[in-house]
């Protein structure tokens, strides 16, 4: 059903390292057609558009394709369905959440999806490197990330404003994703100014989440994690 997100495993999960494996992302794409993730072991980031699920590495300039089998031990989906649309001469993220109204801040107790397609004067993103030990945590990686930044590109993002109460299942607030229009660049996105803006965002009617049923997680203690450890480590 469109503007349902389902969602596999839950961000604390990833604070505490717990991310080795997951469904494919095959079976996941079953749930939707635009998301944005993580691999196993944090190896960088995903990004779903339009059905096609790209992985940003962080030891390569390129991206790929995921192949239908690639597991994955994070994901937020949702069948897209914009129920506003927008064209903005001009945006920048920390004005995101008002170019969404109606939708945000009425609706802040609800989950929204974003999709933002524009030319970006200035845009910042970074990628998560792999885990060199088991259940090493994403505070840790993220010391490790590699920022980039990209000026006059066009491109997309996509992602999810999450509610505050929902800190720790996701990022409270935005958490998105960018992907270049010529499909060379992208990562999990830090700042942006934007021009020539095209602004969807739908309202999510019901959130699903499936934990992960595997020895890692069950065996695992996962604690309140604060949402200022989880945004410091989210670089939100």
């Amino acid at each position: 059903m469109a503007n349902n997100l389902y969602q596999y495993s839950i961000v604390s999960a990833l604070m505490h390292g717990i991310c080795s494996t997951g469904p494919s992302i095959r079976d996941i794409l079953a749930h939707g057609d635009h998301g944005l993730g993580t691999v196993p072991h944090l190896n960088g980031e995903i990004i779903i558009i339009d059905g096609e699920a790209y992985h940003f590495p962080p030891d390569s300039p390129e991206l790929r394709k995921l192949a239908p089998t690639d597991p994955i031990p994070f994901i937020m989906i949702t069948r897209f369905e914009p129920t506003v649309t927008k064209h903005l001469p001009t945006l920048t993220m920390t004005a995101l959440a008002d170019a969404c109204a109606p939708l945000l801040p009425a609706q802040q107790n609800r989950f929204v999806s974003v999709r933002l397609e524009a030319v970006f004067p200035r845009i910042s993103f970074r990628v998560i490197p792999a885990q060199t030990r088991p259940k090493e945590p994403l505070a840790a990686l993220a010391k490790r990330q590699t920022v980039r930044e990209e000026t006059h590109v066009r491109g997309v993002l996509f992602g999810f404003w999450s509610p505050a109460f929902a800190s720790g299942f996701s990022v409270a607030g935005f958490h998105l994703h960018f992907l270049s229009a010529d499909r060379s660049a992208g990562g999990h996105v830090m700042g942006f100014e934007a021009e020539d803006v095209r602004l969807a965002a739908a309202g999510i009617g019901e959130y699903h989440v499936q934990l992960p049923d595997d020895r890692e997680f069950n065996e695992e203690t996962i604690g309140l994690v604060g949402a200022g450890d989880i945004h410091a480590a989210e670089g939100a």
